[in-house]
């Protein structure tokens, strides 16, 4: 039972192997190589991908693009402060989100970023917290009134370090995104991929090992904490995934040729088992949410990914949750902190801005 629990998914982090920045050169990120097998690991560097891998493996990537999806503003007639996060386009104008502020939101609030007027049409409740829907005299990003969604750790991070600890504008942005991002939608980014460089992918190609990809836009699903103690309770939220019929029928033909599919972070892996069929068993074209939730104990059959490149997670993250499936289903939590305590040693850095572990 002790797999269900939440706070057997907790771990201490010295805070200075939190990485605030990104490296100036993204393949210069360390990684950790993890055989399942024979159980060994290796240290290495993002730059030595073409080194482990063969042409036995396609790897697969998310495409999806963070935008600028927090906005600060005021309160209408008062001038109190409030910050509204857009998670999903509703309508025209009309987005979901989270927000911050003093007192209760209720249909009706009226707010201002700049210029631009947002009133509250809706309030959803639910177990992991309030959703609002709010309709904005023009959309926020047309209008360009939003500032990258860095995750609150690294915002805290540089504040301690005396860094700048919000927006550095576009510039930000390219960092925080992949390369090879194409698909508006998220608002964090798929780390992971975060790592390749135009180099390393053509260098990659040269040896044989084909790149794919697909697009799931990193919502609330990705970065919501699980708040329940028992972890089959967390309600895991849908995110939007777009897997096309000549990426599913490629990859089903690369699994018939008995190739093996590297999956670029817990949100790719995410696409790609929550668009498993199993009883054709057979990836299929998928245009529409998954809201997989994948934990030691879920008795989860593993169909699509063969390998796993993943950075290092939050304590008691549903990331962190999938990448001990992975690993083991019955072992799999004790062996991922191990691993786990071995980065903390070789100073590692963590999260989103950090380094990578590879699971072969």
């Amino acid at each position: 039972m002790s797999h269900f629990l939440r706070t057997s998914y907790h771990f201490d982090l010295p805070p200075e192997l939190i990485a605030a920045e990104a490296l100036s050169k993204r393949d210069e990120s360390r990684l950790m190589v993890v055989d399942r097998k024979s159980r060994k690991i290796r240290h290495l560097h993002i730059k030595d991908l073409p080194k482990v891998l063969n042409d036995s493996y396609a790897i697969v990537a998310n495409n999806t693009r963070v935008f600028k999806a927090r906005l600060f503003g005021e309160r209408v007639g008062t001038g109190g402060k409030v910050e509204f996060f857009l998670l999903k386009k509703m309508a025209d104008r009309t987005w979901q989100g989270l927000m911050k502020t003093s007192g209760r939101v209720t249909s009706g609030f009226q707010f201002k970023v700049g210029d631009v007027l947002a009133e509250v049409v809706s309030r959803e409740e639910t177990t992991s917290g309030a959703f609002i829907t709010a309709k904005f005299s023009e959309d926020p990003i047309e209008a360009k009134i939003g500032e990258v969604p860095l995750p609150p750790y690294i915002e805290a991070k540089r504040k301690l370090l005396g860094l700048m600890s919000s927006d550095q504008g576009q510039h930000e942005l390219e960092i925080y995104n992949t390369v090879f991002a194409k698909s508006d939608g998220s608002v964090a980014a798929p780390t992971a991929g975060r790592h390749f460089t135009p180099e390393l992918i053509q260098a990659l190609a040269e040896k044989g090992i084909l790149w794919n990809e697909l697009t799931l836009h990193v919502g609330t699903g990705t970065f919501k904490p699980v708040t329940t103690d028992d972890i089959r309770e967390h309600l895991m939220h849908g995110e939007f995934v777009e897997i096309s019929q000549e990426l599913s029928d490629h990859l089903n033909q690369l699994k018939r040729q008995g190739k093996k599919i590297l999956s670029v972070g817990t949100t790719t892996t995410r696409a790609l088992e929550g668009a498993y069929d199993r009883r054709t068993q057979t990836l299929l074209p998928k245009k529409g949410e998954v809201n997989l939730f994948i934990y030691p104990g879920s008795q989860h059959a593993w169909s699509v990914a063969d390998a796993l490149l993943t950075n290092f997670h939050l304590p008691e993250s549903t990331l962190l949750m999938m990448v001990a499936s992975f690993l083991d289903e019955e072992s799999g939590r004790e062996w991922l902190f191990d691993l786990y305590q071995e980065a903390i040693r070789g100073k590692y850095r963590f999260y989103s801005y950090g380094d990578a572990m590879l699971i072969l």
